[in-house]
């Protein structure tokens, strides 16, 4: 699937033509939003993971 990247549109919110959103990653906000939703609540998963089974 190849991300949506459009640095000269303005949203960070894209519409898809089968419904949903899609993440404008020509913009840095998008970036951030990946982060903060996806990479940092999954590391504090492995990290309590392995704290657990330790």
């Amino acid at each position: 699937m190849a991300l949506y990247r459009d640095p000269r549109d303005r949203r960070v919110f894209v519409p898809k033509k089968g419904g949903g959103v899609a993440l404008n990653f020509g913009h840095s906000i998008a970036w951030v939003i990946l982060v903060l939703t996806t990479i940092i609540p999954l590391a504090i998963v492995l990290i309590v993971t392995i704290g657990v089974l330790t």
